[in-house]
């Protein structure tokens, strides 16, 4: 999926601060006492979108608007890694 040119900011945005997004670690019991880890992601923090946005002097209403892009982009991350680890 490729995001209209005038968003190209945004999705830059979600990529550059994706080693700043959290995980969660989850541990599975294993037939023979064993056990399985695997991390989840979770959203990136608020705080660092701010300081991106300080960064690269956005307005108030764009940063509004990165916090709500990122927050969506990260649910559906989450969404696609949960359902790629069903399998």
């Amino acid at each position: 999926m490729d995001p209209l040119p005038q968003y190209h900011w945004i999705w830059r945005a979600w990529h550059r601060l994706s080693t700043d997004r959290r995980e969660s670690l989850l541990l599975f019991g294993a037939p023979f006492g064993g056990t399985i880890s695997k991390n989840q992601p979770r959203g990136t923090p608020w705080t660092v979108v701010k300081m991106w946005a300080e960064h690269h002097r956005l307005t108030d209403a764009e940063m509004a608007l990165l916090d709500r892009c990122i927050i969506a982009m990260d649910r559906v991350f989450a969404q696609f890694w949960a359902d790629k680890n069903k399998a």
